[in-house]
């Protein structure tokens, strides 16, 4: 009897592991590859609306920043492990320019694509940005290579607490998109977070926000970004309430 009741619990368990095994390779198979959604030839490049989100008057007020960012893959190489690499610079000129000269390096980064993922490095963190299998609700942890508080050398806040325990999920497979007056097929959405707290702001009580959002075209790459990562730190009987954090949002305008 006890022989039977063990197995008549195991089973199922059993038949689920299968199952779900089945539904993974199943995934896999029809699955884009995810360099389809990364265009890494040199020359190549993305011209976006870069809104920087700036705290003033003492951070106690935030207002936005308009320039023109484009990013464009300069050249290859192999990194330590003799895997293709690409390196992209992000420049950016005032949103009214129209001259070559004007444009001005603000960030370095490489990616390295696999047949399973797409590696960012970028100051030495190195993130996960697009794993395999690409469907809807598929998540993963792509900071997880991050160290503690990546950002406490910038900002004194504690959104960046547990950053390595982020769940990147895929949703809005395969949808068009329309950004600033063109439509891109086939897109893909990564949510890397959406939380916050205590939202509105109270003047007396402690606020966060974490979002952090990407999109992207198939056979284009990055076609729209949303981050807002920041901290509001109350008012006290000897200093006003203030903000402190970063945040952009880049919208694709063009590409070659």
């Amino acid at each position: 009897m006890k022989k039977f009741f063990i197995s008549a619990i195991t089973a199922p368990l059993l038949f689920g592991c299968i199952w779900l095994s089945s539904c993974s390779k199943k995934d896999s198979l029809t699955s884009d590859a995810v360099t389809d959604y990364v265009n890494l030839q040199v020359g190549k490049y993305i011209l976006y609306r870069y809104d920087s989100l700036r705290f003033v008057d003492y951070d106690q007020r935030d207002t936005f920043i308009t320039y023109q960012a484009r990013e464009m893959v300069m050249d290859s190489s192999t990194d330590n492990l003799n895997r293709p690499t690409w390196r992209v610079v992000r420049s950016i000129r005032d949103w009214n320019s129209t001259r070559e000269t004007d444009w001005v390096p603000i960030l370095t980064y490489t990616v390295t694509p696999s047949a399973q993922n797409i590696e960012m490095k970028e100051a030495n963190f190195r993130y996960i940005k697009l794993v395999r299998p690409i469907v809807d609700g598929f998540s993963w942890h792509g900071n997880g290579f991050l160290p503690d508080k990546p950002y406490q050398d910038y900002y004194q806040f504690g959104n960046d607490q547990d950053i390595q325990t982020w769940d990147y999920t895929y949703h809005d497979v395969n949808t068009t998109l329309s950004l600033n007056g063109k439509d891109y097929d086939s897109t893909i959405s990564v949510t890397q977070i959406a939380d916050s707290s205590n939202l509105p702001i109270v003047a007396t009580v402690l606020a966060t926000k974490n979002l952090w959002v990407e999109k992207y075209a198939k056979g284009i790459g990055l076609v729209y970004k949303e981050v807002a990562v920041w901290e509001y730190q109350p008012t006290t009987s000897t200093q006003s309430g203030y903000r402190q954090g970063f945040g952009i949002t880049m919208s694709i305008l063009d590409h070659n």
